[in-house]
């Protein structure tokens, strides 16, 4: 291939592969180490069946918050997850996420995000939203989990 025909086919190819990328809906994925300080505000969700992590998901604000309780080392981290509802009534996963905390025993670090609210017209052409939170220490081999039911973002 000469030079010129080269150049062509790589743009060509790079031009088809955006076009793939961007012609096909995805999840957007957010990961963040969080901000070590301060503690969830009242009328936060919090997640306290796990040994070792607790998880908070703030309305008010969308923080999503993580501390780690135990002195045993491990890390922790919250995952999340956003789902919207669709003009057709229907639940669908917008963004998910993970907000780690770089803190020690007794921190508690908080990720800000910014998600819709259940009142306000969505992406997705519907009106809803609603978070899930995850609470996990990262342990040897398996981390160890703990999930909350579906919580309505109304802040």
């Amino acid at each position: 291939m000469n030079g010129v025909l080269r150049s062509a086919f790589v743009t060509l190819a790079a031009g088809g592969a955006l076009f793939v990328a961007m012609s096909s809906p995805a999840v957007a994925a957010d990961d963040d180490t969080g901000v070590v300080g301060g503690s969830p505000a009242s009328g936060s969700t919090c997640i306290i069946n796990i040994q070792g992590a607790k998880g908070c998901f703030q309305p008010y604000g969308d923080v999503i918050w993580i501390k780690d309780t135990s002195l045993d080392g491990y890390g922790v981290y919250a995952k999340w997850t956003n789902q919207l509802k669709n003009s057709g009534g229907n639940w669908q996963t917008y963004r998910t996420g993970k907000c780690s905390n770089p803190g020690s025993s007794g921190d508690w670090a908080a990720c800000n995000k910014d998600f819709y609210e259940s009142s306000s017209t969505n992406a997705y052409g519907g009106k809803g939203s609603r978070i899930q939170v995850t609470a996990c220490v990262a342990s040897i081999g398996d981390d160890e989990c703990d999930t909350s039911t579906w919580i309505s973002n109304n802040g």
